[in-house]
């Protein structure tokens, strides 16, 4: 499948977000492995560098609070 620029941005954009929201709900489960929790928390840290490189730093902060919360409920 072809997308045109906008909808392929819009579509990661979206992913991108969509993933935060099941980390930051995993971030505050018990029952996650720690491994899964730590690969999510790399995977978040790294779209959150991509969206900021990219102009996208409106998600910044509450990216990093999920980091935090997956990393604190890893130890």
């Amino acid at each position: 499948m072809k997308l045109p620029q906008d909808q392929l941005e819009r579509l990661a954009l979206h992913s991108a977000f969509g993933l935060h929201q099941i980390a930051k709900w995993m971030s505050e489960r018990t029952d996650v492995d720690p491994e899964i929790r730590e690969r999510l928390r790399i995977h978040i840290a790294a779209i959150d560098g991509v969206l900021s490189h990219n102009g996208h730093d409106w998600i910044t902060e509450e990216i990093e609070k999920t980091e935090a919360a997956l990393r604190a409920a890893a130890e």
